[in-house]
This record gives C-alpha cells, sequence and structure tokens, in this order.
C-alpha cells in the first residue's frame, strides 16, 4: 500500500511540475488567452467591445485565473495519462481493452463540451442577452463576472459531455442495466434538465442548450452499449 500511494504521489507532483510551468507560460501570454477566450463576448457587443473592472486588483487576477484555467485546460490529458499510468498495473488484460478507448473517449468528450459551449453555445447566449440593451441600458460587461461566466460554462459543457462514459461503466459494473435506463427515460431526462439548470445561468436558453445534448448523448449511450454487446457476442 505505502509503494503504491509513493508511486501516486510522484506522478501527481510530476503533473504538479507540469501545471505550473504550462501556467507561467499561459500568464505571460495572459492578455491574448483572456482576448481569446472573451472573443464570442466582445463580437457580441459590436463594433466598439469594452470591458470594465472595479476593484484595482481586479485584472490582476482576472489574468491569474485565465492563466490557471488554460494551464489545466492544456495539461488535462496529462493528468489522465498519468491517472492512467497509475491505474493499469492493476487491470486485467480485458479490462484493459475496454477501459483505454474510454479514456481517450472521454478526454476528447470533454474538450468537445468545450468547444460546442465556446463555439455554439456563448455566441448565441451573448447576442440574446446584450440585446436588452438600449438607450436607457448600456452594456458594461466585468472582467471578473465574465470570466467566472466563461469557466462555469466551459467546465460545465465539458464535464456533462462525460455523460455517456459514466453510463457505460455503471452498466460495466452492473450498476445499472440498459434496460433499467430505458424503462426510466423519462426520470432520466428530467435528471438532465435539473442536472442543466443547476450548471448554467438561469435563463431556460442556455439550460436548453445544455440539456438537449445531454438528452442525445444519453440516447448514443444506449445505442453504443447495444453494440457493445452484440460485439462481446459475437466475440464470444
Amino acid at each position: 500500500m505505502i509503494s503504491h500511494l509513493i508511486e501516486l504521489r510522484n506522478r501527481l507532483l510530476r503533473y504538479m511540475l507540469i501545471l505550473i510551468v504550462s501556467f507561467m507560460l499561459c500568464f505571460w501570454q495572459a492578455d491574448h488567452l483572456f482576448a481569446l477566450l472573451s472573443e464570442p463576448l466582445r463580437a457580441a457587443l459590436g463594433p466598439h467591445p469594452t470591458m470594465v473592472f472595479i476593484a484595482p486588483h481586479e485584472a490582476f487576477f482576472t489574468y491569474l485565473r485565465v492563466s490557471m484555467f488554460f494551464g489545466f485546460f492544456v495539461t488535462f490529458p496529462w493528468l489522465l495519462a498519468e491517472l492512467w499510468g497509475f491505474i493499469v498495473p492493476g487491470l486485467y488484460e480485458q479490462e484493459r481493452r475496454l477501459f483505454t478507448p474510454l479514456l481517450l473517449a472521454g478526454g476528447l468528450l470533454f474538450y468537445g463540451g468545450g468547444f460546442f459551449a465556446y463555439f455554439g453555445v456563448f455566441p448565441f447566449a451573448f447576442k440574446f442577452f446584450f440585446g436588452f440593451a438600449s438607450d436607457q441600458i448600456a452594456a458594461m460587461p466585468s472582467l471578473k463576472e465574465s470570466l467566472t461566466l466563461f469557466m462555469r460554462m466551459l467546465f460545465a459543457f465539458g464535464v456533462a459531455f462525460e455523460l455517456p462514459m459514466a453510463l457505460l461503466l455503471l452498466m460495466h459494473f452492473g450498476v445499472v442495466t440498459a434496460k433499467q435506463l430505458k424503462e426510466n427515460r423519462g426520470y432520466v431526462i428530467l435528471i438532465v434538465f435539473v442536472a442543466a439548470a443547476i450548471l448554467t445561468p438561469p435563463d431556460v436558453i442556455t439550460q436548453a442548450m445544455l440539456a438537449l445534448p445531454m438528452w442525445l448523448l444519453f440516447e448514443l449511450t444506449l445505442v453504443t452499449h447495444r453494440l457493445m454487446d452484440a460485439g462481446s457476442r459475437d466475440a464470444g
């Protein structure tokens, strides 16, 4: 047990060093990274986008958080690789063949959720929200609040897109069955919409733009599981 804990510590320390180096590089380019992250919002503001900060330290800590976010975003595959390297020696060959593609697919789905939020949800949502600006109401988004929204939404969509991996693992270990999920599809859809309401801002449009892909991923998971079962029976 001690040797395993030492190995886990060493792997996490190695990842932390990579994360620190990535953070410093990102902080060096924090201004450009924030411009990239806030591009959908600034595009929705019109030809003269302006963002404000109130507290003297707000811009500095905004760039600090941007650097931490991009540092983790870039090194996330390395973290998965370290965790996989720690777990894989204790798996049987059949389990390795199962979990290796799931791990790769999980990483791709996490990034896919983030890209879907950035390219698909952000432009539509910001244009909708800023459409309420008028001669009496000027849109001047805050650096701090905007960054919090960016990171929350990207993380929420990334985690939500991990739903197929979670369901496949639960079905593999017998916690739930595909039949149970099909019979309780209505409850699953209700949970999906409740989760979307918790993870996203309190507006119906953004919640629906998260809940509907999750519902589609749930249905695709059932199809994938059926195909995997058919393939394992044919192999047997």
